[in-house]
């Protein structure tokens, strides 16, 4: 009796591990099946968020914009000795303000499609393998070998 029980009880622990493994396989699988199609004719910002990046975003980008400048200046000194002047910079000064100049409502990956849909006569697309591409800043110095 104890042979058969244990038996029982190493095939109720072997479908408990094969059901458990199931159950992580399709739990894990759910994100590549949640993917969705941007639909283009709808993409872009809305009036709604048009109207409430006009009134609340963009005074807040400016009012964190003023402050990371004045946050930078006083840090100076501080970033000098730490010897991190550049990443402070970049931090508190350069990305507040480039902030301001995202397009009105949009989001950020919004405002950077838009931005590599305008035209640039000093950068050359190659299209490699869509979606791949590769941009050629025609104002750099560039060297192609074969």
């Amino acid at each position: 009796m104890t042979v058969r029980a244990n038996n029982q009880r190493a095939v109720k622990q072997k479908l408990f591990t094969a059901v458990a493994s199931l159950g992580f396989m399709a739990a894990s699988m759910q994100p590549a099946l949640a993917a969705i199609e941007i639909d283009e004719s709808d993409f872009g910002p809305s009036y709604e968020t048009m109207v409430v990046d006009t009134v609340v975003g963009k005074p807040l980008q400016l009012v964190n914009a003023v402050a990371g400048t004045a946050a930078y200046i006083v840090s100076l000194p501080f970033s000098i000795i730490g010897g991190n002047p550049d990443q402070a910079q970049q931090k508190l000064f350069v990305e507040p303000w480039s902030a301001m100049g995202r397009c009105l409502g949009c989001t950020v990956s919004e405002d950077n499609y838009y931005k590599s849909q305008a035209v640039n006569d000093n950068v050359v697309r190659i299209v490699v393998d869509q979606p791949s591409e590769i941009l050629i800043n025609t104002n750099d110095y560039v060297v192609v070998t074969p």
